[in-house]
């Protein structure tokens, strides 16, 4: 029982430095294996492969690789949940999203034609969002509340350190494959690091009942009359990703290619230096905002006005984007996109940690609510399609309509995002 106890209690022992360094070191490796393929590395294979038929095939891949995380978020959550390995609910499924990632990655590297890329890419995601999942679900079992913005905050500034430096060598790589046997390596030894830290309760057996596909598929309904600010919550969450899909991945490399014509203005440049420079530009204006943010909000016990200026700030960026006229706007535009994502994302993870349903259940919960992220990236990059081909992938009014929609579609989140009560 005691040990029970200690799996689904709310924390309450503060962690200690070395936990929240290690812990923000191994989501960024879960992170680099995934944000940095997804914006650089497949758009400019998909690019590679087929130019003419860019957008479609994008969309195709990006949303193969979406049904993944959409599976294995609530799965991986609920069965990590139930696991009474002697080493705890979480680290098996960390080693084991790992190992998986890293051959997913191996597949992305080698790959010949857009099936076998969109079959890599569900593969890296499927097995990349078990990790991910895994890592969410540690918040909720290992940190108390008035150390969640905090530790959030530590997780956010370690991603988007190692990410800059990823991204910043990937923009420069020549040669694809190499650049997915970098990504490998760092995944292993960050998730090594952490490993060797962390420590977790078992989960005695017999406790939760086995899971059943029924029950599975029966759980990912959370009534949001008995839970109406998760209700709002999930909403808001599937809302502000579908806002930021539309400014991020294959179609930043799109708008530089067709509309901005990166190359042009930079001889010998490519539009995926250009992708790159935007992506380190998020992480630049990100940093010092997300992590004030995630001090202020444990002090200040508030999360929500945090997430609304998140959110505020990207749909600032997004029309930004969508008007900008020249190179130096895009820059502008990738500033504040940067600076809203990492702080609704930061402070908006602590906030929804805040509203699961049940202690037993926290990752599989937490599954359900990767669910709203992953969602947007299945649907969204077919919208994106449709607009840019539509209108027609060279002509600037596409990407205006495209990124001025995301802007409409972040404020909207924001009411939403009014209507929780329980955190202030």
């Amino acid at each position: 029982m005691e040990m029970m106890i200690k799996a689904f209690q709310e924390p309450t022992r503060p962690v200690s430095i070395k936990f929240q360094l290690s812990f923000g070191l191994a989501n960024a490796g879960a992170s680099i294996a995934l944000l940095p393929v997804l914006n650089i590395l497949i758009p400019a294979q998909v690019a590679q492969l087929d130019p003419a038929h860019s957008a479609t095939n994008l969309a195709i891949v990006l949303a193969t690789g979406a049904a993944g995380a959409l599976i294995s978020s609530p799965l991986s959550g609920a069965l990590s949940d139930r696991t009474t390995s002697r080493l705890g609910r979480r680290t098996p499924w960390i080693l084991i999203g790992m190992v998986t990632t890293t051959l997913g990655l191996g597949i992305l590297a080698i790959q010949q034609s857009i099936f076998v890329l969109a079959a890599g890419w569900f593969m890296t995601q499927f097995f990349g969002n078990i990790l991910l999942s895994s890592y969410n679900a540690i918040i909720p079992d290992r940190v108390p509340v008035y150390q969640r913005g905090t530790t959030q905050a530590i997780v956010g500034l370690s991603t988007p350190l190692i990410m800059a430096f990823s991204i910043y060598y990937l923009g420069k790589l020549g040669h694809l494959a190499t650049g997915y046997l970098t990504l490998s390596i760092l995944l292993v030894l960050l998730t090594i690091v952490f490993l060797s830290f962390f420590r977790e309760p078992q989960l005695p057996a017999g406790i939760l009942p086995p899971l059943s596909l029924k029950a599975f598929i029966k759980s990912l309904w959370i009534n949001p009359r008995q839970n109406p600010d998760f209700g709002m919550a999930w909403i808001f969450w599937f809302m502000i990703w579908s806002a930021y899909a539309l400014s991020a991945g294959g179609f930043q490399y799109l708008f530089l290619q067709n509309a901005i014509h990166y190359s042009t203005l930079f001889p010998g440049h490519s539009p995926q230096e250009g992708v790159a420079t935007i992506q380190i530009l998020y992480i630049i204006a990100g940093i010092p905002l997300m992590t004030l943010a995630g001090v202020l909000s444990d002090r200040m016990k508030s999360r929500k006005i945090f997430v609304t200026i998140g959110a505020s700030l990207l749909a600032c960026g997004l029309f930004l984007l969508g008007i900008a006229p020249a190179w130096g706007w895009v820059k502008l535009a990738g500033a504040f996109i940067g600076a809203g994502f990492w702080i609704y994302y930061t402070i908006g993870l602590a906030m929804i940690s805040q509203l699961l349903p049940a202690a037993s259940d926290r990752g599989k919960d937490l599954g359900v609510v990767n669910i709203a992220a992953t969602l947007p990236q299945m649907i969204m990059p077919w919208i994106g399609a449709w607009i840019i081909n539509t209108i027609g992938i060279e002509k600037r009014a596409s990407y205006l309509v495209m990124f001025c929609s995301g802007a409409a579609i972040a404020l909207g989140a924001v009411l939403f995002l009014q209507r929780i009560k329980k955190v202030p």
